[in-house]
């Protein structure tokens, strides 16, 4: 379960992070006597910083759901305020790339310029020049394309809506064959909440509100924030939005997907897609009307709760404490230098490995009901 995020969670956080930045700028300052203090010392800091930032994560309340106590809205906001982004996960991404080239330089040995370990050094930094390209991804909007369509159409004065009910989170697995007749399998994940028409004696089925679809490392940012929505909105009412400009987006959408906006009567805003056999019956068929918004009112996203999840964080950050022990004896100068070169090759592997598979979990699965498909070939 999510805990929130507390301004002291937040703060040790940070610190934790600006350490292991500043260990990790240190390493290119040339080779010194041992020991290397000016990368120990920030480096320690950042691992005494983690502990803290843990202990006040775990600490903190437990997200709740929100209480339903605001009344209908009767008219539209214009301003949909997009996703906030995330600037400890951007700054953290940036330490993961460069963990390699980190791990060693920090083990280069003073005057000592061994070929095949200054061919490693070589390929880590440009490893690091590289991915950094994809971590400025997340400077851009973490809103798509087709959600800004609907975003500029609201403010502009109208939108296609409905009166919805935030109903059942769900985690839908999907198994399908991967080849003929090899009898392999493989399984995808998809988010989504059900949405229910306001009036109970509609037969319409829920309409399923999927999470925005991403890009490298922006590919979690639908899905964290749905899931946020998952756990503090089920059961409020509010205005399901699609954009004046839907056919435009279905026809260039390769999944037949058009955006679309829950805007609930609390004041919040949640960002997604709604899928051709849902969305269809009502922009088609014209059952959603197009509504004029207010574009004096506005809505922001829920606050971010706490990225730490005890059961699935704990091992990784296990890992990552694995790599930064196996950065001391070089460090202190306790081995001698072919051994600090190959405890340099496994620190950087090691905070490699840990940061690229930690966000990889950052989804709480509590909220969410799981229910399991198959490609008919399998039933």
């Amino acid at each position: 379960m999510s805990h929130v995020s507390t301004p002291l969670a937040r703060t040790l956080g940070g610190a934790a992070l600006l350490s292991a930045a500043t260990a990790w700028a240190a390493t290119s300052l040339p080779p010194t006597d041992a020991p290397r203090l000016h990368v120990l010392m920030p480096l320690a800091l950042a691992a005494l910083f983690s502990l803290g930032w843990v202990l006040a994560s775990r600490s903190a309340p437990l997200v709740e759901p929100l209480q339903v106590t605001a009344p209908p809205r009767e008219t539209i906001p214009g301003k949909l305020g997009t996703v906030r982004r995330d600037w400890g996960f951007f700054l953290a991404a940036f330490l993961v790339v460069w963990a390699p080239c980190a791990g060693a330089s920090s083990a280069a040995g003073k005057g000592v310029d061994p070929s095949l370990f200054n061919l490693y050094v070589a390929v880590s930094w440009l490893f690091g020049a590289v991915f950094s390209l994809f971590v400025l991804a997340l400077l851009k909007s973490q809103l798509g394309p087709a959600q800004r369509v609907l975003r500029e159409d609201a403010a502009a004065g109208g939108v296609h809506a409905i009166r919805v009910r935030f109903r059942t989170p769900v985690k839908e697995s999907y198994r399908y064959p991967t080849r003929n007749g090899s009898g392999q399998t493989a399984t995808t994940s998809a988010y989504y909440v059900e949405l229910a028409r306001e009036n109970e004696t509609d037969s319409r089925r829920p309409i399923r509100l999927q999470a925005m679809p991403g890009h490298n490392l922006r590919i979690t940012v639908g899905d964290k924030h749905l899931a946020q929505a998952a756990a503090q909105l089920a059961g409020h009412s509010g205005w399901l939005c699609w954009p004046t400009r839907w056919r435009n987006i279905a026809r260039t959408s390769e999944e037949r997907t058009v955006s679309a906006a829950f805007v609930s009567d609390s004041g919040h805003v949640v960002w997604g897609v709604t899928p051709q056999d849902d969305y269809a019956g009502y922009l088609r068929d014209g059952a959603a009307p197009l509504c004029r918004t207010d574009t004096a009112l506005a809505v922001e996203p829920l606050p971010r709760p706490s990225r730490y999840f005890p059961k699935v964080h704990a091992s990784h950050l296990r890992v990552a404490a694995v790599g930064a022990l196996l950065a001391v004896p070089f460090l202190l100068g306790a081995v001698p230098h072919w051994a600090g070169m190959l405890l340099g090759v496994a620190s950087g592997a090691v905070g490699l490995f840990a940061g690229m598979t930690m966000d990889g979990v950052g989804v709480d699965q509590e909220p969410w009901t799981v229910r399991e498909t198959s490609h008919p070939s399998l039933r």
